[in-house]
């Protein structure tokens, strides 16, 4: 089945990437989550419902609300701290003997406290936040053109690392058609023993898969030496980048340790630059070969100006008023932190879908061709 085309540009999609992780990796707060999420399903049901890896969303929404589960029953059962107690559970505790008298070491159950539950919850829809980002990512994006937007001394790290992403929406397509395919031989799922069938068949096609494309690799020569004599500068670039690398490390310990220090911030902004400068130069001994550029349309502009708004201002709140976007329900629960501003800034993401009706609107009347 052949990729659809995107709609958006692949710089512009990762950029939107960017945005919808930086919120959820910085905050916890449930309410932000909750409009993270329900931003990154609409972009998904506005356009990823068309793409074919699409069956394979529901699959990792099945994921992600399991993960909120075990998050809420492993932090019930695993921490007792929270001054509002909901009940208490037979408590399981492992001691060791020491010189002291006995240390609990592991305690399982005891008092089962609210702030536990919503903790547990806002660790779970983070985790939940981040994955639907991802996967709507894949739906949306085409990767052999993200491929070929990574500087060009990635390549081979670049190649293993489309290979990886596209693994999961692979298979997850693979197993629906294997499903059908069952399904009109008669074959039902109703126990766990009926899933060997299925099971079979798809690790035996993942096979097949990787050994065809490692003969494809192979017969294109990829990881092979180049055939050209190694050039000269080559031994003297490999030395700029360990310098470079060796400068922006001292930089780090330096700020680390004298944060106030002005010697720190520059040196890690020359080796900063070394390294950038140095890799740039390395790229050029690469030799890429391009058939057409990806076109730039307005609907792009739109959503990278949206989502490089919506990065700036969550990263620079956390730099600034990180207490803005912190939440912890310990000792005694209280309300979640709400700013208008940072929920309008969310709401951003769905420039994907705004852009999209607005595109349309404008090559409906004429205005946009």
């Amino acid at each position: 089945m052949n990729q659809p085309i995107p709609r958006y540009h692949q710089i512009a999609l990762s950029l939107w990437l960017l945005a919808a992780l930086t919120p959820s990796l910085l905050t916890k707060n449930p309410f932000y989550l909750l409009l993270i999420i329900i931003a990154v399903s609409l972009n998904y049901f506005n356009m990823g419902r068309k793409s074919p890896t699409a069956q394979g969303w529901a699959g990792f929404l099945r994921l992600g609300m399991t993960l909120v589960a075990f998050n809420i029953i492993f932090n019930l059962l695993s921490v007792r701290a929270g001054a509002t107690t909901l009940f208490t559970l037979p408590a399981w505790r492992w001691q060791t003997a020491t010189e002291m008298g006995a240390m609990t070491v592991v305690q399982i159950g005891g008092k089962v406290s609210l702030e536990s539950l919503i903790y547990g919850l806002s660790n779970g829809l983070s985790l939940l936040a981040i994955l639907l980002t991802f996967a709507t990512f894949n739906i949306l994006i085409d990767h052999y053109r993200l491929l070929r937007t990574i500087p060009r001394f990635l390549y081979q790290s670049a190649m293993v690392m489309s290979i990886a992403i596209t693994f999961i929406p692979q298979m997850m397509l693979a197993q629906q058609e294997i499903r059908e395919a069952q399904a009109i031989r008669g074959h039902r799922f109703r126990r766990i023993r009926d899933l060997l069938p299925l099971f079979v068949i798809l690790l035996a096609e993942g096979l097949e898969r990787s050994i065809t494309l490692a003969e494809a690799m192979e017969s294109r020569g990829f990881g092979l030496p180049p055939h050209h004599p190694v050039q000269k500068n080559s031994y003297l670039l490999k030395s700029f980048i360990a310098m470079s690398l060796l400068i922006l490390s001292g930089g780090v310990f330096a700020w680390s340790y004298f944060p106030h220090s002005f010697s720190g911030h520059v040196t890690m902004l020359i080796g900063a630059l070394m390294l950038v400068i140095t890799l740039w130069r390395v790229g050029h001994n690469v030799k890429r070969s391009r058939y057409h550029r990806t076109l730039w349309h307005r609907r792009d502009t739109l959503v990278t100006v949206a989502s490089l708004i919506t990065f700036v201002i969550y990263l620079t709140t956390w730099l600034t008023n990180r207490m803005a976007l912190i939440f912890y329900p310990y000792p005694r629960l209280t309300w979640p932190p709400f700013s208008l501003f940072l929920a309008i800034a969310l709401l951003l993401l769905l420039s994907p879908v705004l852009a999209d009706g607005l595109t349309e609107e404008m090559v409906e009347d004429g205005s946009l061709e």
